[in-house]
């Protein structure tokens, strides 16, 4: 088992099992502390990594529960010392064997109940949370059978150093909840907020504290109730989340679900006893990953036979029903061949993504964009695939082998089928004539591209990766609707992958951890930008650590025909996404200057696969200088993009005229684009700083000066400048925030928001 310390780099996620704090416990007061040295997460965050050493002081007064904890935190100690990537030291020692220097001179983590770790209790006195016998006092509630977690909290015997700790009342539950975080992969750092309280494994209370250490109610989340088991069928107990779905609701989802259970025990003719299974309905994507860390639209735990199920407005007409997973795993067990799994879930479900698997699998045929069987029996690329083209197409291939070898012929070489490359070769064929007649079945349902107006808006900016301040939150719609009051009527929404190298191809991962800028989070966004009359853009980037996407240069024809089909993978995950839920505009690439430039036929193949798949307003978004003013392949695209990081001025002190006049330059060289095609141009990025002379290089990261004025100089330039246009058929700025207190007042970051700058924009937007 890997225990992935390198986590540890992710200001040291400590250890999480939240709980909740008791609000007028824990002041600047209550730890011995004058307003002026209470210390910041970020001080508290530089004091560790200074030491780089975390001493975990574990209680146990069963001898064996101490030889586990010793088993356990000797493993995660020899990990940490070989992991060249975490580079920390982990100590571990009994409480009993601690020393008050320990306490005052470590960082520390406090493991174990409060009874059996002294220190628990010892420290409980200055923390926000007490516990006493039997029971855990947070925010003036009591929980007696729950974990706690607090994480990077001031320590009370040394206020400069952190110190974090797991408890809870019962010994073993403590323990078992621990190893199993370890054995996860995830020690010390599945724990998103400040504190978190779970019940059962499950988390129903988390939140972070303020810069006063007090209880911030902004980000602070109760699920401790409404988790009501609200009707009960003959295979499934569904329970609602904070009343996501009515009695009568849960009724009916009761009578679909059992209606798909009989058709797949009556397909598979088990005779296996199906065990009892939890249903899960959650209101939104960040309920669900708050309580339970996952923002899938619907995905299956195998530990306690549960499905947990977002039902709500954005995916309305849509359940993809990952319950039939869990079944068929239960009546058919593992096969060799992943898909067979895969598809048969998919097989049996009628709605999936609205239009139904086989209505998909025809647009993607149509469109030369399905996957070979050569590809679908390759377990290790699917792995990397599209979760959406691999339901799809898994799914279509399950319905093509039931139509070739009949049901008790497929059920048969269901466990064991692993087919050689003649086996495939021989399939091929037929597999491609099945594929081709599915459009004529399944009629595309053709939608009017959208009609854009006058773009007026931002790229919106996936800023918070804590899941409650991402793309798929409350405060992402906040977000938003401050955009709209401003007079924004688009966004550009940037889910990012990465590539770890700029010359060397790899698989190109599709994000999908809660707090990243996954699917869900795409289709939040893009549903409230519609609900307030906003159009959209998907825009998916890449980012490469020190080097940037217009570095990406290839050594060999072989890495250039590799990279283009990873990336083209990529890309059509997002396209198909952007189809299905009818996002107006997408974006099919960002600033690969030598890629494009020297590879532009590659480009174009993308393109029209692209074009086949995706009904809406398609474009690409070149860097400015060169890859803008020299690409050619904007004749296959609706309007041209540009990421305008263009100099304005090298000067200090330029004047408004010196900085007009430049921005003419730059216009003129837009303008010629723009003639040669006879496309408008749509400003994908153009964005300045709040720092001291932004204008000299707008793509440079700050200099830790703070100048709203400038910024605000360098906005009103450029408003002024489109001003009647013809060519322009928009403004994208970059950026503005997930959340809206990102970075606090004064900070140096290309948002205008909460700055001079703001009211700039709603000049120009509201006129």
């Amino acid at each position: 088992m890997k225990y992935f310390l390198f986590f540890l780099i992710i200001p040291f996620l400590l250890i999480s099992t939240g709980c909740q704090v008791n609000n007028a416990q824990t002041t600047a007061n209550a730890l011995g502390l004058h307003i002026d040295s209470i210390p910041s997460k970020r001080q508290l965050r530089r004091s560790f990594w200074e030491k780089r050493e975390l001493l975990v002081v574990y209680g146990a007064e069963d001898e064996r529960l101490k030889e586990r904890y010793k088993k356990l935190l000797d493993r995660i100690s020899k990990t940490a010392r070989n992991n060249r990537r975490g580079n920390l030291k982990v100590e571990y020692m009994e409480a009993s064997q601690v020393e008050e220097t320990d306490l005052e001179e470590k960082v520390l983590f406090l493991v174990g109940s409060p009874e059996e770790n002294k220190f628990i209790g010892q420290f409980s006195r200055d923390l926000p949370v007490t516990f006493t016998k039997g029971e855990i006092h947070f925010n003036n509630k009591v929980f007696r059978d729950e974990l706690f977690s607090l994480l990077f909290f001031p320590n009370p015997n040394n206020h400069k150093l952190p110190f974090s700790l797991l408890s809870g009342n019962d010994a073993e539950e403590v323990f078992t909840f621990f190893q199993e975080k370890a054995d996860e992969g995830r020690i010390f750092s599945w724990q998103n907020m400040d504190y978190e309280l779970y019940r059962k494994g499950k988390r129903l209370l988390m939140g972070n504290f303020n810069s006063e250490w007090f209880i911030d109610e902004e980000t602070y989340f109760d699920y401790t109730s409404g988790n009501d088991t609200i009707f009960s069928s003959k295979h499934f107990d569904f329970i609602s989340h904070q009343d996501a779905i009515s009695s009568e609701e849960a009724k009916q989802l009761a009578s679909e679900v059992e209606n798909t259970t009989s058709r797949i025990l009556s397909f598979t003719a088990s005779e296996k006893e199906l065990p009892r299974f939890t249903y899960h309905i959650y209101k939104t994507a960040e309920d669900k990953g708050l309580m339970v860390d996952n923002t899938y639209q619907a995905h299956i735990e195998n530990t306690d036979n549960s499905i947990h199920t977002i039902i709500n407005k954005k995916y309305e007409g849509n359940y993809i029903e990952r319950e039939n997973a869990l079944l068929l795993q239960h009546l058919l067990d593992s096969t060799r061949t992943r898909s067979l799994q895969r598809g048969l879930a998919v097989y049996f479900t009628d709605n999936w993504q609205r239009e139904g698997y086989l209505y998909w699998a025809a647009r993607l045929a149509e469109s030369g964009n399905t996957l070979s069987l050569k590809e679908l029996t390759d377990n290790e690329l699917m792995r990397w695939e599209s979760p959406l083209i691999s339901d799809c197409m898994t799914a279509v291939m399950v319905a093509f082998l039931i139509d070739k070898w009949g049901k008790e012929q497929f059920l048969e070489k269901y466990n064991n089928w692993a087919p050689s490359a003649k086996e495939v070769r021989d399939l091929e064929p037929e597999w491609r004539n099945y594929l081709s007649t599915l459009s004529l079945k399944y009629k595309k349902k053709e939608r009017t591209k959208p009609e854009l107006p006058y773009l007026k808006g931002f790229n919106f900016a996936h800023e918070g990766y804590s899941i409650y301040n991402g793309y798929l939150s409350r405060k992402a719609t906040r977000a938003i609707e401050k955009q709209k009051s401003m007079g924004s009527n688009s966004i550009a929404i940037v889910p990012y992958s990465f590539m770890r190298s700029d010359s060397i191809p790899d698989y190109i991962p599709i994000n999908n951890w809660a707090g990243s800028e996954n699917d869900a989070g795409v289709v939040h966004s893009a549903f409230e930008a519609r609900e307030l009359g906003m159009t959209s853009m998907l825009k998916p980037q890449i980012f490469f650590g020190s080097s940037w996407p217009g570095a990406l240069e290839m050594k060999s024809e072989e890495d250039w025909n590799l990279f283009f089909d990873n990336y083209y993978r990529w890309i059509r995950h997002y396209a198909f996404l952007a189809e299905i839920h009818q996002i107006d505009m997408f974006c099919a690439g960002v600033e690969f200057s030598i890629a494009t430039l020297n590879r532009e036929d590659d480009w174009r193949k993308i393109f029209r696969k692209i074009r086949g798949l995706y009904q809406g307003q398609l474009t690409y978004a070149s860097n400015w200088g060169e890859e803008f003013e020299k690409v050619g392949f904007w004749d296959e695209l609706d309007f041209i993009g540009l990421n305008s990081y263009y100099p304005l001025s090298k000067n200090d002190n330029p004047t408004d005229e010196e900085l007009k006049q430049n921005f003419e330059k730059v216009k003129n060289k837009i303008k010629k684009v723009h003639s040669k095609f006879g496309k408008p141009v749509v400003f994908t990025e153009i964005g300045f700083r709040s720092m001291d002379m932004p204008w000299k290089n707008p793509h440079e990261d700050g200099d830790d000066s703070f100048n709203e004025e400038h910024q605000r100089r360098c906005y009103e330039i450029i408003f002024e400048g489109i001003q009647n246009e013809d060519w322009c058929k928009g403004i994208l700025w970059w950026k503005f925030p997930s959340y809206l207190e990102y970075r606090g007042r004064k900070n140096d970051a290309f948002t205008p928001n909460n700055k001079l700058t703001e009211e700039t924009v709603k000049k120009w937007f509201l006129q």
